[in-house]
């Protein structure tokens, strides 16, 4: 039963079967499906029931990965698209678009150091208004959030954030410094982001579009995949 599935399965739909009450669907932000479905549901009808639905989010989802279409080889950086050369060390050359490196695994390690440095200044630029003293700062690829805060105040960033303009980078250390006041995305919580950010909105949009682009990106897809 599970081979017949398999083989009958498009390749950019996921199935998983597990003992859940109702079928859930997902579109994925490199417009695969994902579906989590009890043992015997009929996966292949539930996707021609919601075809126009699929078909809608998929589109939606290609307007907001328009910029990076036709740049997945390259590396996307502070808001621009760079050429990744092969060299001795690693070096970025901002006029050039070009950023040089020797391996992935280097230019996942200079990328994070780069990322740590900017944000330790920002911290302290943007601090806790009622002075609350900010635990690590530590900064590893994450599958799902831009950043988090703890309970014990460590901030955690996702290396994806030195792919984002400026503006935003520096929205992401607003947002988790605020966390650090308010644990959860309460009333409270988004007035202290807008006493800092008025446009939080704004660029909550742009970070969900940013988001879409990275997940089409191959090169930070290979920054992913390395250990």
């Amino acid at each position: 039963m599970k081979r017949r599935e398999e083989e009958s399965t498009p390749r950019d739909v996921t199935i998983i079967r597990k003992r859940v009450r109702t079928a859930r669907l997902q579109v994925q932000p490199d417009g695969t499906l994902r579906v989590v479905a009890p043992p015997s549901f009929d996966v292949k009808g539930f996707l021609e029931r919601n075809a126009e639905w699929i078909e809608r989010r998929q589109d939606e989802l290609d307007r907001l990965a328009a910029e990076g279409c036709g740049r997945e080889d390259l590396l996307l950086l502070h808001g621009r698209f760079h050429r990744l050369l092969r060299g001795a060390r690693f070096a970025i050359d901002v006029p050039g678009e070009t950023v040089t490196c020797p391996s992935i695994l280097s230019l996942r390690q200079n990328l994070s150091l780069l990322l740590r440095e900017e944000i330790a200044e920002r911290v302290e630029t943007h601090p806790d208004p009622l002075c609350r003293k900010v635990g690590r700062i530590t900064v590893k690829m994450q599958r799902t959030r831009w950043g988090s805060c703890s309970t014990l105040n460590n901030l955690n960033f996702n290396l994806r954030v030195i792919a984002l303009p400026k503006s935003l980078r520096e929205y992401i250390v607003i947002h988790e410094v605020a966390h650090l006041r308010e644990q959860n995305h309460s009333q409270g919580f988004w007035r202290l982001v807008a006493d800092r950010c008025p446009d939080y909105l704004e660029a909550e949009a742009e970070l969900r579009r940013y988001w879409v682009i990275l997940e089409r990106n191959r090169v930070w897809r290979r920054l992913q995949d390395t250990r």
